[in-house]
């Protein structure tokens, strides 16, 4: 970082730094928070493969009901 004299100039370089790492982690940001969130419910679908083949193995064990009454 190249050296300011004054005081003023001092400050002013490191507004604009301050700003311009302020924008790039703006950038960045969002994208950790939706890999996370991804691998968040990508678990949360793995713990509920059990409750799936459940449900749909009830449903499948009506299919004669319905078949029944569609005759």
């Amino acid at each position: 970082m190249p050296t300011a004299k004054s005081q003023f100039a001092q400050h002013t370089l490191s507004l604009t730094m301050f700003v311009l790492v302020l924008g790039a982690l703006s950038m960045i940001w969002p994208g950790i928070m939706a890999l996370t969130f991804g691998i968040f419910l990508l678990i949360q679908s793995c713990g509920a493969e059990q409750e799936i083949a459940a449900l749909s193995w009830a449903k499948i064990g009506n299919m004669p009901i319905a078949f029944a009454s569609l005759r």
